[in-house]
């Protein structure tokens, strides 16, 4: 069981650093979006930006994503399960998880090659969608990194469109 409509975003420093750019999405997300306050906070907050080569980094240390899962979307899970099977309500779950979805300011993935990083790719910001269209992406990535012909036109999803003043308009449309 899944519980689709239950988003929480936990806040960090680049949640206040890159809110303008959120802003769009946020407002067609209206009362969808929860902020997870708990779960490391003041650590999330504090996390440096930079470090020297002999330094560990936040990525040594939090390898993995694993956040504990929502109360709230267990809670959603088990009001549905009562409403839509209600002769299933009192089995308990015995497991539960909960996982990070990455999405973009324009809900677009980014699909291109690092300018600033000869050699580095990024394909990122899938959101759930990642699934359905990781095969095709994942083809597409990696025609791009042998330096093949594409075949489609990939400006939408393009990393610069968060540094050259696009708009930031949340769906497919350029």
């Amino acid at each position: 069981m899944a519980s689709s409509n239950t988003n929480e975003h936990y806040l960090t420093a680049d949640s206040f650093r890159y809110l303008r750019q959120w802003i769009p999405a946020l407002r067609t997300s209206k009362g969808k979006i929860g902020m997870r306050l708990d779960d490391g906070l003041l650590n999330r907050l504090l996390q440096p930006r930079r470090w020297s080569a002999d330094q560990p980094t936040v990525f040594e240390s939090n390898r993995v994503l694993n956040p504990p899962p929502s109360t709230r979307a267990l809670n959603l899970m088990r009001s549905g399960l009562e409403r839509r099977l209600p002769k299933l309500a009192n089995v308990p779950f015995v497991e539960s998880w909960g996982g990070m979805i990455d999405v973009m300011p324009d809900v677009v993935p980014v699909m291109d090659a690092i300018d600033a990083l000869p050699g580095a790719f990024l394909a990122t910001g899938f959101s759930g969608h990642g699934f359905g269209i990781g095969p095709g992406a994942g083809r597409v990535m990696a025609d791009m990194v042998r330096g093949m012909p594409l075949g489609h036109d990939l400006s939408r999803f393009r990393l610069t469109r968060f540094s050259d003043g696009s708009p930031m308009v949340p769906g497919p449309g350029l």
